[in-house]
């Protein structure tokens, strides 16, 4: 008899969304039997084609195809016994009323929960927007960086992917409302900003916000507070200062966060910028 697959599973929150990342070892497991639960589900694998009975039929789930299971509805997992080689995958669990709110802000009017006919969406970039959102996750993240992660992957879901999706505004650009915010955000990097806040500054939805921001600026209002930050950190290291308190001063929650985000920026971390910056002076 083979030995059992070993299973890890490591879970996140970020807002009222449940993420996860499953992690098996070659070997014998256990189809689970078939359930419900009231959040919707979604997952996305690269090495393993998943499958579901659902909707009175079974579906094959393609690697690097996201898998969609509505609210309320019966389904079960695949009904393999046994794994060749080690399968990996992230899992999501949102509750109705998230994507709800998402359909309200792209609607602007009443409108029902989004409706997916098929099982499974091919779109690489869901699949980048997903992954983003797990990673925001997974690494200590300023509240408008996952905010906007969040409003990023669920208006592309139902906006590009919902059989019924509400047809969203013309886009038309809002220089004065993204100006509004620029400036907040240069006066406020360090804060703990929402994206409902910074959208009140540029009195607009949270939706359309994060649209003609993007549209006009290139970069998320999430990443663009980062890489304020970071600009300031780096003024702050040349001065001298140690960097648990260019963390603290620029908004990070600690010196090994500063480190992380400095790194993926720069290049170095905040320590090797300092030593590069000392032999060039």
């Amino acid at each position: 008899m083979s030995n059992p697959a070993a299973i890890s599973v490591r879970a996140w929150k970020l807002e009222d969304v449940l993420l996860e990342h499953y992690t098996y070892t070659s070997g014998a497991v256990k189809p689970l039997p078939k359930h419900v639960h009231e959040d919707y589900q979604f997952g996305l694998s690269f090495d393993c084609q998943g499958e579901y009975a659902y909707r009175g039929a079974t579906h094959a789930i393609p690697p690097g195809s996201l898998s969609a299971i509505h609210s309320g509805e019966v389904h079960a997992s695949s009904d393999r016994t046994y794994l060749p080689t080690p399968v990996s995958f992230w899992m999501m669990h949102v509750h109705p009323a998230v994507l709800h709110q998402f359909t309200l802000e792209i609607a602007e009017r009443p409108h029902s929960l989004p409706f997916f006919a098929s099982t499974f969406i091919t779109d690489p970039a869901l699949n980048r927007l997903f992954l983003a959102l797990q990673h925001t996750a997974q690494q200590p993240t300023a509240q408008l960086e996952q905010e906007t992660a969040l409003q990023q992957f669920f208006s592309y879901l139902i906006a590009r992917h919902a059989a019924n999706r509400p047809a969203a505004r013309l886009l038309k650009p809002a220089p004065d409302a993204v100006e509004r915010a620029r400036e907040y955000l240069h006066s406020q990097y360090a804060q703990d900003i929402s994206l409902g806040e910074l959208a009140a500054v540029a009195s607009l939805s949270q939706f359309h916000f994060c649209r003609v921001f993007r549209q006009a600026v290139g970069l998320s209002p999430g990443v663009y507070q980062t890489q304020l930050r970071i600009a300031q950190a780096k003024r702050l290291l040349v001065k001298g200062l140690p960097a648990s308190e260019v963390a603290a001063a620029t908004g990070f929650y600690d010196q090994s966060h500063l480190s992380w985000h400095f790194k993926r920026l720069v290049g170095v971390t905040p320590g090797r910028y300092t030593q590069k910056s000392a032999r060039i002076s």
